[in-house]
């Protein structure tokens, strides 16, 4: 007896502790915080691939910690600003507007076009409902929030700056001409054990019209050793002081006048000179300056960051021997500004969500994509070249992907997706050309250049593999020609002749010809998309405007992009998801919505998510 009501004391006193660990635990707080990165150019499949040769504290980190998906299923067209406008508002473009990098505006006379990076979303974005809710949102250039109004601003930001100048390659002396002798005082840091010689650059006009300096360098020989061999120069500024020095292969970051409002600057990089100084080969770089808010927080970017880099340039790569090297050096230069924005910004702390952004793998992308084997004139030394420097390129963003990894240390979520991939192409098609041979679209020449007239019976908007063409109908839009009789007309020959197209294989030049109600199916229902959307084939870029020879280019012209976006559904151009946060238990998803993730932003915090009240 004895014996039981001891085991009943026992019972009695192990119930509550019985009862605790039978009690579900309390969901996990939510994240105090969240950093959203799109890695944009990012494609799902593209990751797979690259995944071996990444280390293990990037995106494989985020892999084992958290939720990823093997693609994250992005809209139609796939393009950068309509992409980040639905990922930003959780709605497609039908619903936002946003139907293309540059669009039409409906009811707006025909040759209007609206930029869709500037472009307002007619629904709410992430960043408007969270201010709603009493939350602050940073965005560091990421697209959509450009600053410019009321809709496209957020408390802390950073602007996609263009640059203000382009950059360019400048060769020297001319052929049978030598560099005069630098008849100057040299500062006195600077010696140079053979005559020193001058090079002075003049460089173009920026887009703003303002002139810049002119660029000076003396050309030294360094080395007390009897012989005269130089090895470098000495940059100097327009009071004759030194601003830095460069021998082959490096990079100096130099000065320009500024408005007084930031800093502003350009980088320049030796690329070759001759130990007798008869070839000097510099890459000037164009004129950049960073474009924040609030005031403090662009100084703080001024310091910390340096001025705006800029993208990859392009014309380091044309010519018999592009130079990948320094296109390579530029890309990881601009995305290391992205990150060390991200660094200012979190270390002030006043905001909620954070929304970051890295280009480099779609601007590589666009000039390196590895071309497609089997393809027509595919050169099997020129694929490795361009798989060796996509490597590099993922290497580059996974360094940066472990540097917004740190904010797990922090308490908050981190978040990586992508708006798109990319595919090869190897050729490209001008819509607007196509239409003219066929008098749908009428032209008159101003400067030399064909430009289409207003009255023209259509016309097309081109971003990417995406053209959207416009008929000028009358009393829709301002200045409209065509009555409805001959608008149904012309929309049925011109959609029946783009249909009928074929490349060389007897495959269709475009994988897509729809009638604004047939791009429902694509998510795509909307004015804005004007009468007719094509969509390109594969191995296919479109451009806007005409080809240089007129009507007497052909048709399909060779691509003078590696790798483009703006297509329909495709596995190939879906992008990447990983998302890592306390409480988040790791998974591997199949397929995230680029739709969703606003409202997984919001529901992390419990909030509720755009276009819910």
């Amino acid at each position: 007896m004895a014996r039981l009501r001891e085991v009943a004391r026992l019972a009695a006193a192990l119930a509550p502790l019985v009862a605790v660990a039978a009690t579900p635990a309390p969901p996990p707080e939510p994240p105090r915080r969240i950093v959203v990165v799109s890695f944009d150019g990012a494609g799902g499949l593209d990751f797979a691939r690259h995944r071996n040769t990444l280390s293990p504290d990037g995106f494989l980190r985020a892999e084992r910690e958290g939720v990823s998906a093997a693609r994250l299923q992005t809209v139609t067209p796939s393009l950068t600003a309509v992409a980040h406008a639905s990922i930003s508002a959780g709605a497609l473009p039908q619903a936002t507007g946003i139907v293309s990098n540059t669009y039409w505006p409906a009811g707006g006379p025909l040759k209007a076009r609206v930029d869709g990076f500037a472009a307002e979303p007619a629904v709410e974005t992430l960043w408007e409902a969270l201010a709603r809710q009493g939350h602050r949102v940073a965005a560091l250039s990421w697209p959509g929030v450009s600053g410019s109004s009321t809709r496209s601003s957020t408390p802390v930001g950073l602007r996609w700056a263009s640059l203000r100048s382009g950059g360019f390659v400048w060769r020297g002396p001319e052929e049978g001409a030598v560099l005069p002798d630098a008849a100057i005082a040299l500062p006195p840091e600077v010696r140079s054990y053979s005559p020193p010689r001058l090079v002075r650059i003049e460089p173009t006009r920026g887009r703003d019209g303002a002139a810049p300096r002119p660029l000076r360098f003396v050309v030294v020989d360094t080395r007390d050793d009897g012989r005269r061999e130089y090895d470098g120069l000495a940059a100097l500024n327009e009071a004759g002081e030194l601003e830095g020095r460069l021998r082959p292969g490096d990079w100096l970051a130099l000065s320009e006048k500024s408005d007084g409002v930031a800093l502003r600057g350009r980088w320049v990089k030796l690329l070759r000179l001759a130990p007798d100084a008869s070839r000097v080969e510099l890459y000037v770089g164009g004129i950049g300056q960073t474009e924040a808010w609030p005031d403090d927080f662009q100084r703080t970017l001024d310091r910390r960051c340096g001025f705006w880099p800029g993208p990859p340039d392009g014309a380091l790569l044309s010519g018999p021997e592009p130079d990948v090297k320094s296109f390579l050096e530029m890309a990881s230069r601009f995305s290391e500004f992205f990150t060390a924005a991200y660094e200012v910004a979190e270390r002030r702390g006043d905001w909620d969500v954070l929304l970051g952004y890295q280009p480099l793998l779609d601007e590589v992308g666009h000039e390196l994509t590895p071309p497609e084997p089997g393809a027509a004139g595919f050169d099997a030394a020129r694929a490795e070249r361009a798989e060796a420097a996509m490597r590099e390129t993922w290497r580059i963003a996974d360094r940066a992907a472990a540097r917004y990894l740190r904010f797990l240390e922090l308490g908050g979520d981190v978040l990586f997706l992508s708006d798109h991939g990319q595919r090869p192409v190897r050729r490209v098609v001008h819509p607007a050309e196509l239409l003219r041979r066929q008098g749908w679209i009428t032209t008159d020449s101003l400067a030399g250049r064909p430009v289409v007239r207003p009255d023209s019976p259509a016309d097309v908007a081109v971003s990417g593999g995406t053209a959207l063409v416009v008929l000028n109908r009358a009393g829709e839009m301002p200045g409209g020609v065509l009555s409805p009789e001959e608008g149904a007309g012309v929309l049925a020959d011109i959609a029946g002749y783009l249909r009928d197209l074929k490349d060389e294989t007897g495959a269709p030049l475009f994988e897509t010809v729809a009638l604004r109600g047939e791009a429902a199916t694509l998510g795509l229902d909307h004015p804005n998309v004007g009468d007719l959307v094509l969509l390109a084939g594969k191995g296919t870029a479109l451009r806007g405007g005409f080809p240089k020879l007129g009507a007497d280019a052909p048709i399909v012209l060779p691509a003078d992009v590696a790798g483009q976006h703006g297509y329909g559904p495709d596995p190939s151009l879906d992008g990447i998801f990983f998302h890592v946060g306390p409480g988040l238990e790791p998974a591997r998803l199949p397929l995230v919505r680029a739709i969703d993730v606003a409202a997984r932003v919001a529901a992390r915090l419990g909030l509720s998510p755009p276009g819910a009240r």
